[in-house]
């Protein structure tokens, strides 16, 4: 293992703090940040980066219900979180046949790329004005049920846990204030990022990759965790919010990045 793993370590643990802070599952950040260093095949990066994910959301969901300062009402948020699970599995096999029909690395990558460009934009654009948007409130379970698969199906795809833009969606589509849908987010990304991990096993198409690279990711997912629920009790609200806005000014720049690398290769 090269000392620039150290690096995607560090990334992982500066990622994983974005969980507990603004629900943001890090795989966001995580995945194209280390396809940026070019250390590792793309395919193996989506899998290490969803592994991060889901290890950092169990472990901030498991610290929140042992303090009991979990606000996360399961039942109803049972319609988004399975049908995101399933939407997960068939983003995987998305994924999977993408890189069949087109073999070449990079232009999945710099697919994966464009799509997020092309997302945080627009998530963006709505957290900077959404004061002036009305938003939703969905009951309706069959219509959360959509919304989850979508959702789900998305992030999977792209190999990251789909937080800041789980957020958005809670807060826009089910009227849920900014700490609420943190938690909820994690919920849902544990969810989707489980039955995904079980899709991979079954299938075989668990990627090559350093088993110690995969332990040090999971170690600052945890770490990362339990850093930002104490960071979290000294930040408010707007704290929080400014840092959601600068992660997804970040993932803008870094993607931009990664689709002009992947375009020119």
């Amino acid at each position: 293992m090269g000392p620039q793993y150290i690096l995607v370590f560090a990334v992982c643990f500066l990622a994983s703090l974005l969980g507990p802070l603004c629900g943001i599952g890090g795989g966001v950040i995580i995945k194209p940040v280390v396809d940026a260093m070019n250390v590792m095949s793309v395919s193996t990066v989506s899998f290490l980066s969803s592994m991060s994910v889901l290890i950092m959301s169990l472990s901030t969901l498991a610290q929140n219900a042992a303090s009991g300062q979990s606000d996360i009402d399961a039942r109803a948020m049972s319609p988004i979180a399975v049908s995101s699970a399933v939407g997960g599995v068939i983003g995987k096999m998305l994924f999977n046949r993408l890189g069949s029909v087109f073999p070449d690395a990079e232009l999945v990558g710099a697919v994966q790329a464009a799509v997020l460009i092309v997302l945080a934009v627009l998530v963006l654009a709505y957290t900077l004005n959404k004061a002036r948007i009305k938003g939703l409130k969905l009951e309706n379970a069959w219509a959360q049920a959509l919304i989850g698969f979508c959702a789900g199906a998305c992030w999977s795809f792209l190999g990251i846990g789909g937080g800041p833009f789980n957020l958005a969606i809670l807060v826009f589509f089910f009227a849920m204030e900014s700490k609420p849908a943190a938690q909820a987010s994690l919920f849902i990304i544990a969810f989707s990022q489980t039955a995904s991990l079980i899709y991979t096993l079954a299938t075989g198409s668990v990627p090559a990759f350093l088993s110690v690279v995969l332990l040090g990711m999971a170690a600052m997912a945890v770490l990362g965790s339990v850093v930002g629920r104490r960071l979290l009790r000294r930040m408010d609200s707007a704290a929080v919010d400014k840092l959601y806005v600068f992660a997804l000014v970040f993932i803008i720049v870094i993607c931009t990045y990664n689709f002009i690398r992947f375009s020119v290769l």
